[in-house]
């Protein structure tokens, strides 16, 4: 029995909290605010966070026209009391009601913002806070703007506010709170400057609301806080970082032409009409993760210096990146991208907007990336389309390292880590050489190294015999000419690679690894072994002397015909021709790439082994650089393109 009159007591104690915590309690526990008791608080001050403050809490404040009498009474009493003391009082309308507009030029200080006319109220801190403002004007430069300055902080904690509020051209000197504060009518802080933090969580403003060219030299915090109507942060300045998190727009939000020099936060944030960020500069990091977006989204002509967070974001429109100036090293994390309608898209300028989007891993982002790829195809551009795709292929690279890092010895028995090994080495050349399949330049780079790097070494072996005992030499014309070209041929190929690869480097020592080891090995062995065999004073190399013009050479071998017929077309390089070792460009370019000015071809009588099998390793090598080139064309060609990935 004495448990259930214990249960009933406690029930009734929680009812009687939450009735008097209701609004309607709130509300009813209000006192109106009349000349008798204003004079009272006036008089009777508070400390407030060890601050002295005009208590106005609790109270119905009534500055409607019906009562004008008490409002001329309000604004003077209130102004005098603020003015006249030497160190600066707070005001707290916590929990009150205020009826009527409430204008801050009738309550603060009224100072022009010049050096000749600073208030004498005012400390030389104050002063130097003042001087701030980007709108304070020196001694000699006329038509100083006037504003209304708070010396000391401001509090609307829970204040309802049933009228317009208007504090444009205000500078607050000290802190301004408005947690939980509902503001019924319009709210104007155009031209507001905010020395200290302004914190404006989890109010409401259920009409348009004005923070055009305010500056916030602290932090700005409006986290939670719903704006159901039209939004203005145009050309506002925010020193410190801006705090938007789970806030809610419900109506056209404009934050154009914004300076952000700290982070700015809206992660979580809901906006159910277009926005605006055109013409901002973010100097610190921008973040949007898990917000929703039901209409456009707007960064045209926007600058980023650090890095943009759309993780998680739900788009259901478009966002628009054109025209905007990315610094070095920024980039636009995508992962969890949601395009939650068929008219989602991502715009951006071609070649760019594709380099900057980043994904930071494979795992639960391939509905982003197909996205994403779509989305570029449809818009033609290409180039980000193939951007995408590398960067999927990067992933899954770095997926195969850690699984062939990782494998255990079963998995190597049973042969699953070749497989892993071969998917591994495939992958990193297409990345390397090409950012697969994504990279013209990068593909004509290698591709000219390795050119001339074969050509040169064609005339070494063929040019270079021996120096004793009779020496075969080549003439130093022709030592000038090839060491000259070759030099430059490559410095050609490889200023390509330095442009176009993401890491050079390592292109760089790929290439190495397919070009060196296997040719340099084989020719040191050719010169270490001599050359002691017949025709030593005749060219390797022979040319069809029929025709003499650009072929097309894709089926062609590398050997000369068997066929008698054909044999006698067949003569031997010249080595006597000044022009001769044009002759073993020709026939690397014939090898490499199939096309050619001349049939040039390998003779089979006395023929060192050694020279044949490097023949044959670049034409080989050929063949699966012409495969390389001609997918890389495919993908970066808008009209193949189209034609391969027709769905």
């Amino acid at each position: 029995m004495r448990t259930w009159i214990k249960l009933l007591i406690g029930l009734w104690v929680i009812g009687w909290v939450l009735f008097s915590c209701s609004p309607v309690f709130a509300a009813s526990s209000r006192v109106p605010l009349t000349p008798e008791l204003l004079q009272e608080r006036l008089t009777n001050l508070i400390l407030s966070d060890g601050v002295s403050t005009i208590d106005l809490t609790y109270l119905t404040i009534d500055l409607s026209n019906e009562n004008s009498e008490f409002r001329q009474t309000f604004y003077q009493q209130l102004q005098n009391r603020l003015n006249r003391s030497k160190q600066p009082l707070g005001i707290d309308f916590s929990d009150s009601i205020i009826i009527g507009e409430l204008n801050a030029s009738g309550m603060g200080l009224p100072t022009p913002l010049s050096t000749v006319a600073l208030s004498p109220l005012l400390t030389p801190l104050e002063q130097e806070q003042l001087k701030k403002d980007a709108r304070f004007r020196v001694q000699d430069q006329p038509h100083a703007i006037s504003v209304t300055v708070f010396r000391g902080f401001l509090k609307f904690q829970r204040t309802l506010f049933n009228d317009r509020v208007d504090f444009s051209n205000t500078f607050f000197l000290q802190s301004l709170e408005a947690l939980d504060a509902n503001f019924k009518e319009e709210t104007n802080f155009s031209g507001a400057t905010f020395a200290r933090i302004a914190d404006f969580s989890q109010a409401i403003f259920e009409q348009n609301i004005n923070f055009s060219e305010v500056q916030f030299f602290a932090e700005a915090r409006f986290s939670h806080t719903q704006f159901k109507k039209e939004v203005k942060f145009m050309g506002s300045r925010f020193e410190k970082d801006g705090i938007f998190d789970e806030a809610e727009f419900s109506q056209l939000a404009d934050f154009s032409q914004i300076q952000w020099l700290g982070k700015a936060s809206l992660s979580q944030t809901h906006w159910r009409d277009r926005v605006l960020f055109s013409k901002s500069i973010f100097f610190e990091s921008l973040s949007l993760v898990n917000a929703t977006f039901e209409k456009s989204v707007a960064f045209r002509a926007t600058l980023f210096k650090q890095r943009v967070e759309l993780k998680d974001v739900k788009l259901l429109s478009q966002i628009d990146f054109s025209n905007g100036i990315f610094f070095p090293h920024v980039f636009i994390n995508v992962s969890g991208l949601a395009f939650e309608s068929e008219s989602a898209k991502i715009l951006g300028d071609t070649g760019i907007i594709g380099k900057i989007l980043v994904l930071s891993k494979l795992e639960e982002n391939e509905t982003v990336v197909r996205n994403l790829v779509q989305n570029f195809r449809n818009l033609e551009q290409i180039p980000d389309a193939n951007q995408i795709e590398y960067k999927k292929e990067k992933l899954r690279f770095s997926q195969l390292s850690t699984q062939i890092y990782n494998s255990s010895l079963t998995e190597i028995l049973q042969g699953r880590w070749l497989k892993e090994i071969s998917s591994w080495l495939l992958l990193s050349l297409l990345l390397l050489f090409s950012h697969f399949g994504s990279n013209f330049n990068l593909v004509l780079g290698v591709g000219i190294v390795s050119i001339s790097y074969f050509g040169f070494l064609f005339w070494f072996v063929d040019r270079w015999r021996r120096r004793f005992p009779n020496p075969i030499l080549p003439e130093r014309y022709d030592i000038y000419c090839m060491s000259l070209s070759f030099i430059g041929l490559t410095i050609i190929g490889i200023s390509d690679i330095f442009q176009s690869a993401e890491y050079p480097g390592i292109t760089l020592i790929g290439l190495s690894f397919l070009l060196l080891p296997i040719p340099l090995g084989l020719v040191g062995y050719l010169y270490y072994q001599g050359r002691y065999h017949d025709l030593m004073d005749t060219s390797y190399f022979m040319r069809e002397g029929s025709l003499r013009d650009l072929r097309l050479l894709i089926v062609r071998l590398p050997i000369i015909p068997e066929n008698v017929f054909f044999r006698d077309r067949y003569t031997f390089l010249p080595w006597q021709r000044r022009w001769n070792w044009l002759n073993y460009y020709d026939f690397s370019l014939n090898n490499w790439l199939k096309i050619g000015f001349n049939d040039i071809r390998l003779r089979d009588q006395h023929l060192p082994g050694i020279i044949s099998t490097l023949v044959w390793y670049q034409w080989s090598l050929g063949l699966l650089y012409i495969a390389l080139l001609l997918w890389t064309l495919s993908r970066t060609i808008p009209g193949l393109n189209l034609l391969i990935y027709l769905k």
